[in-house]
């Protein structure tokens, strides 16, 4: 400690940056000066601005997809009106085709069976299978011998027939619901 005592000793000089920050830290609070505390004040007003411009973002996303989960409730009401009535169509649809071939199939057992044999050979397979299914097997029988005898080609349409009217009737028992293929 004697040594240092003849010393002069000085303090380093400041910077020029942190000269331009000169700490004020005596007298009254509000006239202090403290750069880190500015520079987090700074800080601050930035990030609150980038919050503020993101909630801003946000909002104006919230509102699109609120607009856009309108759009598609409406578009699957829609879709699900459209359905419900194509369904009701189908239904009316099936009803009248139902009564219908029961008036044709009535109107064919009325005939002869050879003029009923002859018409039918025209008629396509499966409105054929959805008549013999409205049919009585009484009436049927003579009908599918007629059908099949002119030729082997006759006959195989008959198998035909008589298979899927097999299918058509096991269906029908097992669903309980007398409806077409």
């Amino acid at each position: 400690f004697a040594l240092m005592r003849g010393l002069d000793l000085q303090r380093p000089a400041a910077s020029e940056p942190e000269a331009a920050h000169v700490e004020n830290t005596t007298g009254p609070s509000w006239e202090f000066n403290n750069p880190e505390l500015d520079q987090l004040v700074a800080n601050l007003k930035r990030e609150r601005e980038h919050l503020t411009e993101r909630e801003k973002q946000l909002e104006e996303l919230a509102a699109r997809l609120q607009a856009e989960k309108a759009e598609i409730s409406r578009v699957t009401n829609t879709v699900v009106q459209l359905q419900r009535d194509f369904d009701q169509s189908v239904t009316r649809l099936k009803d009248e085709e139902q009564l219908n071939l029961k008036k044709l199939s009535k109107l064919y057992t009325t005939m002869t069976p050879d003029g009923a044999a002859l018409v039918m050979k025209e008629l396509p397979d499966d409105t054929l299978v959805k008549l013999l299914a409205l049919m009585k097997e009484s009436e049927l029988a003579p009908l599918l011998e007629l059908l099949s005898k002119p030729n082997a080609t006759d006959a195989k349409r008959v198998a035909v027939l008589t298979d899927r009217y097999r299918l058509l009737q096991s269906r029908g028992t097992s669903t309980n619901r007398p409806t077409g293929p």
